[in-house]
């Protein structure tokens, strides 16, 4: 993120408004992240923040969808949560919804977990130490960042997958670090 100076400032002060306009404009144009920002902030409607968070609920799925087609499922695995992480992330900077960045993070994790469980616990463990990483974030949001009341809800899915990683993964450090399940 640049320092913006004092001359930079008391020129964009002076900027006409049509001028103002046209800036956004182009700026919208170049850059995705700020025409969702523009788009989000200010001409939002209640359909905005729904509409970003689908999409990035579909672009993290099509992540996990494609990897069947290669020969080290493992490493596929561990690549395509690596991409659907960066989605999440770009959708945290944008919203700044944690609530629906730990439903992305469930929702990422439920479909690794009931698609690939089974290849938990090989000689690749790029793709448990991701999971395990992952995991470990939505446990950090969870715990710390939202209302107490969103533990009672995401308490289930959290412990099968903790469950599973320490089943299959437990050898691992960033495993093993991990609770055995949250506290009631």
């Amino acid at each position: 993120m640049p320092k913006l100076s004092k001359n930079f400032k008391d020129a964009v002060e002076e900027l006409s408004v049509d001028e103002l306009r046209k800036l956004v404009i182009e700026l919208a144009k170049k850059n995705q992240e700020a025409y969702d920002y523009i788009k989000l902030k200010y001409l939002s409607t209640d359909e905005t923040e729904k509409e970003l968070f689908d999409e990035c609920k579909q672009k993290v799925l099509s992540e996990t969808w494609n990897v069947y087609n290669r020969r080290n499922i493992q490493k596929n695995l561990a690549a395509a949560i690596t991409r659907a992480i960066r989605h999440i992330n770009y959708f945290e900077k944008v919203t700044k919804n944690e609530v629906l960045v730990a439903e992305l993070l469930l929702i990422l994790l439920n479909e690794v977990f009931d698609d690939f469980k089974d290849e938990l616990g090989t000689c690749w463990t790029a793709f448990d130490s991701k999971l395990a990483i992952t995991t470990n974030r939505l446990i950090n949001l969870v715990t710390k960042k939202l209302h107490p009341d969103y533990l009672v809800e995401y308490r289930e899915p959290i412990n099968n997958f903790l469950n599973i990683l320490h089943e299959k993964s437990g050898y691992l450090d960033c495993v093993y670090k991990l609770p055995k399940t949250l506290p009631e």
